[in-house]
Order: C-alpha cells, then structure tokens, then sequence
C-alpha cells in the first residue's frame, strides 16, 4: 500500500504497545496489593514500568503532533492515549500511597478492584490488537462491551467497600486513609471506560 498507510498504521501499533506496558504495570501493582505488606518492596518497579508507560504515550503525542495523516480524529487518539497513560499513573500513584499512608492490612475489596483493573487491561490489549480493522472486525467492539461491564462489576464493590468503611468504629483516620485509596482505583477502571467510550464513538464516527 501507500506510505501513507504504512504511516496511519504506526498509531495502532504504539497503542497497542502502550496497553502492554498499561497492563504489565497494573498486573505489578494488583500483586502488591495482594501480597501486601510483604510486597512492599516492590513498589519501586511499578514506578519504572510507569515510566515505560509515559514514554510510550509521549511517543504517540509527539507522533500526532508532527502527522498530516492520522487513522482516525486526532482529537479520539490523543484521548486514547492520554487515559490509557492514566490508568499507568494511577496504578503507580496508588500503590505508592499504600507506603506513604502507611498500611498494615489491605481491605480485600481493594485486592477485588485492582484485579478488576488488570482484567480490563487484559481484555484492552485484545481490543487494540485488532484496532486497526475497527471498521470490520466485530471483535473491537465485543471487546469495549467486556471492558464496560468490567467497570460496572468495580463501581458495585467500590460503593460497598466505601458504605462498610463509614459503618465501621469511629476511626475517622482509617476511613479518610482508605477512601483515598479506593477513589483512585474507582478512577482508574473510569479510565478504561472512557478509553472504550471514544473507541466506540470512532467506530460510529467511521461507520
């Protein structure tokens, strides 16, 4: 084909590179939570994937910014990029704070929400492995519907986690400690969600 297609095509491999290194970060930070404390150590490794995770969106920004041709609206890739860079952020942030808020014994509905973000993460690689054929493959949205129900599974155990922590004995230090971290891992499946509410709307906009 043309360069200019060979040159769209790069935007689909660098996203679907970025969900990799999403998903390797967010599968470390969902096995310290779950072998928290003794985990501890590990902290410092989601903080190098995470970098890993920032570069490749940068590599995408600066691509977009330099490009006459994109695959599809700039403005949908650059949201791609950006939240799928959110979900490495916060996966990194959170897991930092477990040290910084200094936590002995992880609530298992914590546990329950990171597994669910790897689940996302792990049905987002599928979906951007076949991203490039959106406009034919049923897969891509399939995909979305998974991610989207995924989401909606962690909204139900983030009110329920958050509902048993205001109910416990008065310990307004535990509860302020542990919504500080249940909302940034209720963010972080927000942002697979709206990562496949503008693949959605791409494959509308492109029907």
């Amino acid at each position: 084909m043309s360069r200019v297609s060979r040159k769209e095509d790069q935007f689909y491999d660098m996203m679907h590179t970025l969900s990799k290194d999403v998903l390797a970060t967010v599968t470390l930070w969902n096995e310290i939570t779950r072998g928290w404390p003794e985990t501890k150590d590990r902290i410092p490794e989601v903080a190098a994937l995470e970098i890993r995770c920032d570069a490749d969106e940068n590599t995408i920004l600066d691509e977009l910014n330099t490009s006459f041709i994109t695959p599809f609206d700039r403005e949908d890739l650059d949201d791609i990029a950006r939240n799928l860079g959110e979900v490495g952020d916060l996966a990194e942030g959170t897991s930092a704070r477990y040290d910084i808020f200094d936590v002995h014994v992880m609530i298992p509905e914590a546990a329950q929400m990171t597994q669910l973000v790897v689940d996302c993460m792990k049905e987002m690689v599928i979906l951007f492995e076949h991203f490039h054929d959106f406009k034919k493959d049923p897969l891509v949205r399939e995909q979305a519907k998974k991610i989207g129900m995924i989401e909606d599974e962690g909204d139900l155990i983030y009110r329920n986690a958050l509902g048993r922590i205001f109910n416990e004995p008065d310990d307004p230090i535990h509860v302020l400690k542990w919504k500080s971290l249940l909302d940034p891992m209720e963010r972080t499946l927000d942002y697979c969600k709206a990562i496949t509410n503008t693949v959605l709307a791409v494959i509308m906009k492109n029907a």
